[in-house]
């Protein structure tokens, strides 16, 4: 049985060698594993229209119909947007986290805000608390109530 690499495949073929692992990736296309190599068969390559009978690559209207008219073309195309479409999901979760994590992040600085104005009051209340008083200086009745809170 003859069989080809993907990179020879691909040159006789008029396609790439990653489009046509997509193709093996994708069940469409039969691959063997010779010597630890993976290799194309001849037959391959005709059953689904890569490569007609003679050796001739064949034009873009004869692709078999068992590929649903895929052409290389169109076959590296789809590949593409599958990754597109992934990298989009990826996209869209990130920014997701993305907003979620802004959110977060105005939420801890409202709560640090409000902190830094409780710790500078208690500050102001401690300085007054601690300022020396002459012995005849009596508290009025408001300052002990709050120096005792």
């Amino acid at each position: 049985m003859e069989s080809y690499t993907f990179t020879q495949a691909a040159e006789m073929s008029g396609t790439t060698p990653k489009a046509l692992r997509n193709r093996v990736y994708r069940g469409q296309l039969e691959s063997v594993l010779r010597g630890g190599v993976r290799r194309i068969p001849r037959s391959e390559l005709e059953r689904i229209g890569l490569l007609r009978e003679n050796g001739e690559t064949a034009e873009v209207g004869e692709i078999s119909h068992e590929v649903s008219h895929e052409t290389p073309m169109t076959g590296e195309l789809l590949d593409r947007l599958e990754r597109q479409a992934a990298e989009l999901g990826e996209l869209r979760a990130l920014t997701r986290e993305a907003d979620s994590l802004r959110a977060d992040r105005e939420r801890l600085e409202t709560s640090l805000y409000e902190a830094h104005a409780k710790v500078t009051e208690l500050e102001a209340r401690l300085a007054e608390a601690q300022r020396p008083r002459r012995w005849w200086h009596r508290r009025t009745v408001a300052e002990a109530s709050s120096a005792t809170s």
